[in-house]
């Protein structure tokens, strides 16, 4: 009697498709996870600098020199707010920020300290892709106006920011 011990060769023909088979899903799988992993941290790394720039809004506002207003602008390819705000730091002077949408980005205009108020601010990208920038202001008969000259301080602010991607935001900031 001839008893082998082992496989034929059809046997492990079968068994190298089995696992060609399964290298090939975990391949697709692990290929689909990475991807989407990208997409997330591009996501997130969207919604940072959307936070970064409504949190410095805030601060800027919430800062707001009163006798000094803001002054609020729109036009159909840019919309822009001026604002003085008081210094971080006690002695420093009162300064003169912005905000304005310029070619689907919002940039964040800081104007030197110490200069004429005709001097040019240095300019700051601070969020892409932005589609729409909408600033309006809540005078104290209750309407919201698209445009604000420097005067008294309106009772509040609205931006809503639409980005490129469809997502809208709006926030609030009370100014008095």
């Amino acid at each position: 009697m001839n008893s082998k011990s082992g496989f034929t060769l059809l046997e492990l023909l079968a068994a190298l498709a089995v696992l060609a088979v399964l290298a090939s899903l975990s391949f697709r799988g692990l290929s689909s996870v990475l991807g989407t992993e990208a997409r997330v941290r591009e996501e997130a790394q969207r919604w940072n600098e959307v936070g970064l720039l409504l949190d410095q809004l805030r601060e800027d506002a919430s800062s707001l020199v009163p006798s000094r207003g803001l002054a609020l602008g729109a036009s159909s390819s840019e919309a822009q707010l001026v604002l003085t705000r008081f210094a971080d730091e006690a002695p420093a002077p009162p300064r003169r920020v912005g905000y304005r949408l310029r070619e689907g980005t919002v940039e964040y205009l800081l104007w030197p300290l110490g200069r004429a108020a005709d001097s040019q601010p240095a300019v700051r990208p601070v969020l892409a892709n932005v589609a729409e920038m909408k600033l309006s202001a809540l005078r104290d008969d209750g309407t919201w106006v698209p445009v604000w000259p420097v005067g008294p301080v309106p009772r509040a602010l609205a931006v809503e920011l639409a980005l490129a991607s469809g997502e809208r935001v709006t926030r609030l900031f009370p100014l008095r």
